[in-house]
């Protein structure tokens, strides 16, 4: 018996499989210079073992899930709220898949949205958790001229009154000391009025 791990094929999983079934586990294990405890592992494998290609070594699991049902259901549910511009946390996605597990009949026992399941699905998905970005839409422009104005009349040294009514902005000319004289000879009238639209 080797010490070094070795993986074999299904092919001769197979052989050995039959053998022991005739002759015994000890048997096989000695003819095929094989751990018995390989030979007992495979032997409660055997329909995967006999169901497989001749030339799989190993069963690294399933490329896609048990139930890909529930996979598709919980990646559009992600895609539809990333959409919306909403985040999308691990435990939605669990609570998600568990209600379409439920809804498709699947025993409790046989599904359950773990954290492991659910990074399972994200790496199967191509999905990735990260820290969203803070949401700050595009202003209007009538905002933006606003606090441009504001910034002006705080620049000109000058106090500015909103007239809610007409919707529009009426500044008086105030004490000008500390401003420059190139902000205060634009003002050529005691009041002036902006209407922002």
């Amino acid at each position: 018996m080797s010490s070094k791990r070795v993986h074999y094929d299904s092919a001769l999983k197979r052989k050995v499989i039959v053998y022991a079934e005739e002759h015994g586990n000890r048997a096989a294990g000695r003819v095929f210079d094989i751990n018995e405890a390989n030979i007992r592992r495979w032997r409660n494998d055997r329909s995967s073992i006999f169901s497989c290609k001749a030339t799989t070594k190993c069963f690294t699991g399933p490329k896609k899930g048990r139930y890909p049902q529930v996979d598709e259901a919980v990646l559009r549910f992600v895609n539809e709220t990333r959409a919306k511009g909403l985040p999308v946390t691990r435990q939605a996605m669990q609570l998600k898949a568990g209600e379409i597990a439920r809804t498709l009949g699947i025993d409790e026992t046989k599904f359950k949205a773990t954290k492991g399941w659910c990074d399972r699905f994200m790496r199967r998905a191509g999905l990735s958790l990260r820290r969203q970005a803070p949401f700050c839409p595009q202003l209007p422009a009538d905002v933006t001229q606003k606090a441009a104005v504001e910034s002006c009349l705080k620049r000109c040294c000058i106090s500015s009154t909103f007239d809610d009514a007409k919707g529009a902005v009426v500044w008086e000319s105030a004490d000008v000391e500390g401003c420059e004289s190139s902000d205060s000879e634009a003002l050529d009238s005691e009041y002036e009025v902006i209407v922002i639209t």
